[in-house]
């Protein structure tokens, strides 16, 4: 009579070790948890628990009358730790891991491989059945679903910097990292399914019943050969579909606003970076980096904003909140429908830069439409902060006298003000002054880099008590 405890070892010995015994002169660690979180290969490091503590269970295999295998089930924003350092450098160069799991949730971005301890938002996430590298790659649609397992595998080529990433033994992503986004920093660990601490929430709790890591890039034979070993010993079961009730009452849902498939979707975190909570009501401004012109206006709910815009062009997005200094950073939207993540660190306001600047066309204290909008929202923001004042700097290029040019930034400043009044800022909260062209942004050397000095600064200052 076969001895079931030890069919089953053998079962999961051929699953994880089969495809290796080629190439057993290099070294490898597979962690089914028959060992807890030690591997299946001697002195190897143990898995380290992350978060909140969860479990090693047994689970049956679909298909089989009695064999189980040992699973991790882990909790949202939690997961398991490699430490390289136990290893004297494992994954120091050409690396892979490989990973049979299921997450619970996808429907958003959702960590796989944090390489900089939570440091850091770059790393891999699976957002809605797509793999992703944020911000470098993203793939198609995978056959990712939540709560079926799926083997995953990531390698990175320490010579040519190549970045590859597997679904179900079939490439989905490959491209070159830009620098070392891809590879353990300092701290020296590999983080897997639990998040960072900048973006926060983006995450799923979980199962894993293999972890596997190479000290060299494995082939596309391999790891197809790999998923093929797994799928036909551990096949999951296909759901069922449901039959449908007598006399079913109809039930009204309200429908999601339907999103335009030929723009891009931005989804923006502006994030206090002394203790990384949301900042939450920022003014959020969006212009295109070329023409400077706004596209888009929205607040922060819960520290997120979401835009959509048209692809091809690059912007310029800016936070405004109370408290801190203004933030930009500048995204590049290259596909329809495209998906794209920008944070935004917010450090507490020192009035050290203008928090605004408005340009003016040659010769002409006129004020564009640009600069209206602009100066809309500095009426807003200072209706709110009274415990702040105005101060105008107008400039110029260095076109003409510097007689007239001193007289031309003082109307330039002169408009703004009045502007400023007829929206209700109180004249003593407004310090207005004109330098001329003595106080170039840039050389005056094109027409570009005059403009940029035909301007007028907007600061802030704390009202003395």
């Amino acid at each position: 009579m076969i001895n079931k405890k030890n069919a089953l070892r053998t079962v999961l010995i051929a699953l994880f070790s089969a495809p290796a015994l080629h190439v057993h002169a290099q070294n490898q660690w597979t962690y089914d948890f028959n060992n807890g979180f030690l591997p299946i290969e001697s002195g190897g490091p143990a898995l380290k628990p992350l978060g909140q503590a969860g479990q090693i269970i047994k689970e049956h295999i679909p298909g089989s009358d009695y064999l189980s295998r040992s699973i991790y089930v882990f909790e949202k924003n939690s997961g398991l730790q490699f430490n390289n350092a136990e290893t004297k450098g494992f994954l120091n160069k050409s690396f892979t891991v490989e990973i049979y799991f299921k997450l619970d949730e996808l429907d958003s971005w959702k960590r796989v491989l944090d390489f900089k301890n939570r440091k850091s938002d770059y790393g891999t996430y699976i957002y809605n059945g797509k793999l992703n590298f944020y911000d470098f790659a993203v793939s198609e649609k995978a056959p990712v679903r939540a709560k079926q397992y799926v083997h995953y595998v990531y390698s990175r080529d320490h010579e040519t910097k190549i970045i590859k990433m597997y679904i179900n033994g079939l490439s989905k992503v490959e491209f070159k990292d830009p620098g070392t986004e891809g590879v353990l920093d300092a701290d020296q660990v590999l983080n897997l399914f639990q998040d960072d601490l900048i973006a926060g929430n983006e995450s799923s709790a979980g199962t894993v019943a293999l972890v596997r890591i190479y000290d060299r890039v494995m082939t596309p034979v391999f790891v197809r050969r790999s998923y093929q070993t797994i799928a036909k010993n551990f096949k999951e079961p296909v759901a069922k579909k449901e039959e449908p009730k007598e006399d079913p009452k109809p039930v009204e849902e309200k429908p999601e606003p339907a999103r335009n498939r030929n723009l891009a979707i931005v989804t923006g975190r502006v994030y206090d970076g002394r203790n990384l909570k949301p900042v939450n009501d920022a003014e959020v401004h969006v212009r295109k980096s070329a023409n400077d012109s706004l596209v888009a206006h929205t607040k922060t709910v819960d520290g997120v904003y979401n835009v959509e815009l048209p692809p091809h062009e690059t912007y310029r997005i800016t936070a405004q909140a109370d408290g801190f200094q203004s933030k930009s950073v500048v995204v590049s939207t290259n596909n329809r429908f495209e998906e794209i993540k920008a944070l935004m660190n917010m450090v507490p306001e020192t009035h050290s830069t203008p928090l605004s600047t408005l340009y003016f066309s040659q010769g002409t204290e006129v004020l564009e439409d640009s600069a209206l909008t602009d100066l809309d929202s500095i009426v807003t923001y200072f209706q709110r902060r009274q415990d702040l004042r105005l101060v105008l700097k107008g400039h110029t290029d260095n076109t003409g006298s510097f007689e007239k040019n001193l007289e031309l930034s003082n109307k330039r400043v002169e408009t703004v003000k009045a502007y400023l009044i007829g929206k209700g800022i109180l004249a003593d909260r407004i310090e207005a002054s004109g330098y001329g062209s003595a106080q170039p942004k840039l050389m005056n050397q094109t027409e570009l880099t005059k403009k940029s000095n035909r301007r007028v600064e907007v600061w802030a200052e704390q009202i003395k008590r």
